[in-house]
């Protein structure tokens, strides 16, 4: 029996070096992402429970929604934690992974993916789902929001990025074995591309009525899971020149209300952002900073209109003030190399 714990050391020993190798490879070469959504490493770097809203959804909101300017507005701290081209599948594991470590009042849900149909934004699932943190819920999500021919890379990282190993830089090593740094746009992807915008449109829907059922079930299911944390669940539209038509929204606020979401339609306040078609766009979805600054200053307001309130006590108010202060860098560098 004693040479039987001793063969048996040897083993255990290995394999577990061999996991923790494997754990470290794959940080370091998983490439490093602080832009474009999808950034859980920044995110889990915040301090637990510091958050009064936390954004989710697609690039539009992680392109048109700007945290510090919602602080300076309103002493409400958020954080965009959305992902490009996300289905409402992920979204609903995004957010059961935030309430892990933070405790919002409220969770903003843009509801742009709600028009997806089974092959939209299937390209992101593998950003998307393998930057979030590994633990159970990332496991649910790869199994409940991935193509099967996607989990593989997704439950062993080091199988989609092996290649990379002369691409690596300092940074990689230093993040990846040290854990991300704090990021002062909070999730906001800045952008100072202008393109002018003729017109407003409606969004073009493709989806079956299968397709849209399954995406209502997955929101139906986050409003679920909000109430079980005793926080709002709102759903909006943002506010660009692209829009829901007035039958799909009355859709899904029919859908959505009974199972506690509340509906934000931003897109109808349009002509209150003081947005200037000629020079707030990066394109028809997307605002530039000068118009995600008018659409966070709205946003403010529609806090607190729906009483949402800073926390107390309130948040860190110097990491704040260093954020505003980045962000009113970066608009003055665009506007000086303009």
């Amino acid at each position: 029996m004693q040479g039987k714990k001793k063969s048996i050391l040897p083993i255990s020993v290995f394999l577990l070096a061999l996991l923790l190798f494997i754990v470290c490879a794959s940080n370091i070469l998983m490439p490093k992402r602080y832009e474009l959504g999808a950034n859980w490493g920044a995110f889990t770097a915040e301090e637990a429970n510091s958050m009064d809203v936390v954004f989710f959804g697609s690039s539009l909101a992680y392109c048109n929604v700007i945290p510090s300017v919602i602080w300076e507005e309103s002493g409400i701290s958020t954080y965009v934690m959305a992902g490009p081209e996300q289905t409402v599948a992920t979204t609903y594991y995004y957010v059961e992974e935030m309430f892990r470590t933070q405790s919002p009042s409220a969770v903003m849900v843009e509801l742009s993916s709600v028009r997806y149909d089974s092959t939209d934004g299937q390209d992101s699932v593998k950003v998307n789902i393998g930057y979030m943190p590994y633990d159970l819920t990332r496991v649910k999500a790869t199994f409940g929001a991935a193509p099967p021919d996607q989990r593989l890379g997704l439950l062993f990282p080091l199988y989609n990025y092996h290649d990379r190993w002369n691409q690596l830089t300092a940074d990689d090593f230093r993040l990846g074995l040290n854990g991300y740094d704090r990021d002062m746009l909070a999730g906001y992807n800045y952008l100072d591309k202008c393109v002018p915008q003729k017109e407003i449109r409606h969004y073009s829907i493709r989806q079956t009525d299968e397709e849209y059922a399954a995406n209502i079930s997955w929101l139906q299911k986050i409003a679920q899971l909000c109430a079980s944390h005793n926080c709002r669940c709102i759903f909006y539209s943002t506010a660009s020149y692209a829009y829901f038509e007035d039958s799909y929204w009355q859709k899904l606020t029919a859908d959505l209300t009974p199972w506690g979401g509340e509906m934000l339609n931003c897109s109808q306040d349009i002509d209150l952002l003081n947005i200037d078609p000629d020079s707030d766009f990066c394109d028809i979805l997307h605002f530039n900073y000068r118009g995600a600054v008018k659409n966070s200053r709205y946003l403010a307001d529609k806090l607190a209109d729906m009483d949402i309130k800073a926390s107390e006590p309130y948040a860190d108010e110097q990491l704040w003030q260093e954020r505003s202060a980045y962000l009113q860098q970066l608009i003055a560098a665009g506007e000086a190399a303009q």
